[in-house]
């Protein structure tokens, strides 16, 4: 593999090869979740609840959706920071390397970095980031290659509890609709148009598709 400024990689070796130890040591990750675990986080926007019918319903789902995006949005700038500082070591010209590392792409990395930089340090940390920390600050093994990797669990968790979400939200427009006027849905989740919403419904079917879709069981590594 040729990347960029080689020196850096070699700089950074060592934290290369203690990031593969890590994930052979424990199994990919130290902080693993099942997909139960996913729609347990998601019910954390909910106050516990899982089945919803009506309009009202819709309302507080949509509230749910937007709080766990947000949540979602702090762990992945506390990957960013990580990120950026193994970036720093393995290789300051590219993302390539730290990215093949995190199994992630260079535009995720890039994109969470950007977040992280223009983020003050109280945006980027929460309740299960700080145990994430922790749990990486317990390690024999230690470094921002790693920690970038427990945060990218983490980060992966709360986006499948995103994703969960969105699904029960868009199933939940599509039984509403026909039985309550399409603008009422759409104001339900904070769109504007009925062509909003119905670019929402098809942009969620395309990606996610219906109930029973293998593409919305969750996984934690891809």
């Amino acid at each position: 593999m040729t990347v960029p400024n080689g020196e850096g990689l070699e700089l950074g070796r060592p934290w290369i090869e203690d990031l593969r130890w890590h994930r052979d040591q424990y199994r990919q990750s130290r902080f693993q979740w099942s997909g139960s675990e996913a729609l347990l986080a998601a019910t954390e926007f909910t106050h516990g609840r899982q089945d919803f019918t009506s309009l009202m319903d819709l309302r507080e789902l949509n509230l749910g959706r937007r709080a766990a995006t947000e949540y979602a949005a702090v762990c992945q700038r506390a990957f960013g920071e990580a990120a950026r500082q193994a970036r720093r070591s393995i290789c300051p010209t590219s993302w390539v390397a730290v990215a093949i590392e995190l199994d992630s792409t260079v535009d995720d990395c890039s994109a969470s970095s950007h977040f992280a930089t223009w983020s003050s340090p109280a945006d980027r940390t929460n309740t299960q980031v700080d145990r994430v920390q922790r749990i990486v600050d317990g390690l024999y093994f230690s470094n921002p290659l790693i920690r970038a990797w427990e945060l990218k669990q983490l980060w992966d968790l709360y986006t499948a509890a995103e994703n969960i979400l969105e699904d029960t939200l868009i199933d939940l427009v599509v039984e509403l609709d026909g039985h309550r006027r399409a603008q009422d849905i759409a104001d339900a989740i904070g769109v504007f148009t009925v062509a909003g919403l119905s670019h929402r419904v098809d942009l969620q079917r395309n990606q996610r598709g219906v109930v029973g879709d293998p593409r919305r069981t969750p996984h934690q590594y891809r």
